[in-house]
């Protein structure tokens, strides 16, 4: 099995998260297993890690982003 690891800087609802489990179906297939984390030092947004691919959508990230820019 699969799994998943979503951190969200404030709880999902019920619905953001079969929006997330199905856009990760459609991209990996069924038998994924999801844990669901709030983490508030993303500051805003979620960062999702499935096996070694992570999508880090998180206010946290672009600042630290930015901040390596200058």
């Amino acid at each position: 099995k699969r799994e998943v690891r979503v951190e969200s800087s404030a709880g999902l609802s019920d619905a953001e998260i079969q929006r997330v489990k199905a856009d990760l179906v459609r991209k990996y297939g069924e038998g994924l297993q999801y844990e669901f984390l709030v983490n508030p030092d993303l500051i805003g947004g979620m960062r999702v890690r499935v096996g070694n691919d992570v999508w880090d959508g998180s206010v946290k990230a672009r600042l630290d982003r930015l901040s390596n820019s200058f």
